[in-house]
């Protein structure tokens, strides 16, 4: 059993739970495997069942329950109580916090990742839109910005990402779409199969899942510092569900949420040292000139930003308190030149 900082949780716990109490027990969907992208909910899940003396437990499910692009219907009807889910699968049912996935935010790291994305979910335009699904945010699930890797030679300029066919979606399937590639949303399961039968030939992921996917495996390159964007994926709990919970298994949870996070954080950065080793597998990179990315924009050679999120004006406001959260804008411009560099 691994060490819970327990200072928030043992404050919120002014009655013991007792055997004799009724157990509540919640079915979590999530899917591929266990990986850095769910260290989180397996914490919180540990959390909550010591902090309750088992009162409260959790049972996390990879593809059992549902497939990820349908975790969210899932969870409006009541299929389960928990459930991951990213913001690109399925933008029309989440348009608000899609604002997350806009190409090119100047998001420096997971800490501010975690900043932004929470200011967001506390925006009121995200409470209203989730309940339509029964469905209320709990935490973000951070990851870094996406790089590419991809077989063949180095796509080293914007103009060879022409006809270029990624796995990306949401906002970065656009942002490629718009210099001439040509975006597929396969699920992330799917990708190692796709690029190695040449459906795709560049895969869109962060860190941990070129790791978990074994897309990295395959590639004969990679992107050093490209920086498109990212995708969000939220962990959401089930309205009446969590309703029903009684006041204190409510507080357990609510109280877990910062420490599973700061758990997740600690744990990527783990992740992020191994992926130094591994990608040297590869035997090109492609290193992006963010100083030809400001140009390239104004050569109408990528989207604006801010092109993107006109025609969803619920989203707006949200997404501008998330960014005054951190003090933080989004970087003008879209792709910017790439250099080859050494393997």
């Amino acid at each position: 059993m691994k060490y819970f900082a327990t200072s928030a949780i043992g404050a919120v716990l002014s009655v013991s739970f007792v055997s004799e109490a009724l157990a509540t027990e919640w079915n979590v969907s999530v899917w591929g495997q266990r990986r850095a992208f769910t260290e989180h909910i397996h914490y919180l899940a540990d959390a909550v069942s010591e902090a309750t003396n088992g009162a409260f437990t959790m049972n996390i499910s990879y593809g059992g329950l549902s497939n990820n692009r349908e975790n969210l219907d899932g969870i409006s009807i009541g299929a389960f109580e928990m459930a991951q889910f990213c913001a690109g699968y399925h933008p029309d049912k989440n348009r608000a916090i899609t604002v997350l996935e806009l190409p090119f935010m100047d998001v420096r790291n997971l800490d501010e990742e975690v900043a932004v994305s929470h200011a967001v979910y506390d925006h009121p335009a995200v409470a209203e839109e989730m309940a339509q699904w029964n469905a209320r945010m709990l935490m973000t699930s951070p990851m870094p910005q996406y790089n590419l890797v991809g077989t063949g030679e180095p796509r080293d300029e914007v103009a060879e990402m022409d006809g270029m066919r990624v796995r990306a979606t949401g906002g970065l399937g656009e942002l490629f779409s718009s210099v001439g590639g040509v975006p597929t949303s396969v699920t992330s399961s799917e990708a190692y199969n796709a690029m190695e039968s040449g459906v795709v030939d560049t895969v869109a992921f962060a860190q941990h899942a070129h790791l978990s996917f074994r897309t990295i495996d395959i590639a004969d390159w990679w992107t050093e510092n490209l920086n498109p964007g990212t995708v969000n994926c939220p962990v959401v709990v089930n309205i009446d569900a969590y309703e029903a919970l009684t006041d204190e298994e409510r507080a357990v949870l609510d109280a877990a949420v910062d420490d599973a996070i700061d758990y997740y954080l600690e744990n990527y950065g783990e992740l992020l040292a191994r992926w130094d080793e591994v990608r040297g597998r590869a035997r090109g990179r492609a290193r992006h000139d963010r100083r030809g990315a400001a140009g390239a924009a104004r050569r109408g050679r990528g989207p604006d930003p801010r092109r993107l999120d006109r025609g969803n004006e619920r989203r707006r406001p949200a997404r501008a308190g998330a960014l005054r959260s951190c003090g933080r804008h989004p970087a003008g411009g879209a792709f910017g030149q790439l250099s080859p560099g050494a393997s």
